[in-house]
């Protein structure tokens, strides 16, 4: 049994790859979505995905194992120009990768509160308090009540 982790499960390999995807922005505003800790997330996205989880792991495996044959530290040890070579040669065998992918990375990266600070928009949900909300008019109130009262009633069940 090896003791080796997941692929999906091995951050280092994950944050790298996830940094190559959405990099930090050059002002500093966007972090790098491997900076963010969203690896975790996305292997449980994967590994509950039906459709593109399977495909999307064994071609983060053939990734994986192509950077461990150019350097023996790894993806992660890699520059962003060699990183970026091995990924899109993988890619060329396993389309499905970006598919399957950047679904659940969009999803994770733009919901994180560092990724929506960096957007300008509040780290928190919109609403109840991010949208403002129209007072209630009384009269249009009222309207609604004197139509329920004219409507019958529906039968019980």
């Amino acid at each position: 049994m090896s003791t080796e982790p997941s692929v999906l499960r091995d951050a280092t390999f994950m944050d790298a790859l996830l940094d190559l995807l959405i990099p930090p922005g050059d002002d500093g505003r966007m972090p790098g979505a491997g900076s963010l800790g969203l690896s975790g997330q996305l292997a449980g996205a994967l590994e509950a995905d039906v459709r593109f989880g399977r495909a999307v792991e064994s071609a983060l495996r053939a990734l994986r194992d192509a950077a461990l044959e150019r350097d023996a530290g790894g993806f992660a040890a890699l520059s962003r120009a060699a990183r970026l070579e091995v990924l899109e040669a993988q890619l060329e065998r396993h389309p499905e990768l970006l598919r399957g992918l950047t679904t659940p990375l969009y999803l994770a990266y733009y919901q994180h509160p560092a990724a929506l600070a960096g957007l300008g928009q509040p780290a928190r949900p919109p609403f109840p308090g991010g949208f403002e909300v129209d007072e209630t008019s009384p009269v249009l109130l009222e309207k609604l009540r004197a139509r329920a009262r004219t409507q019958p009633s529906p039968p019980p069940p």
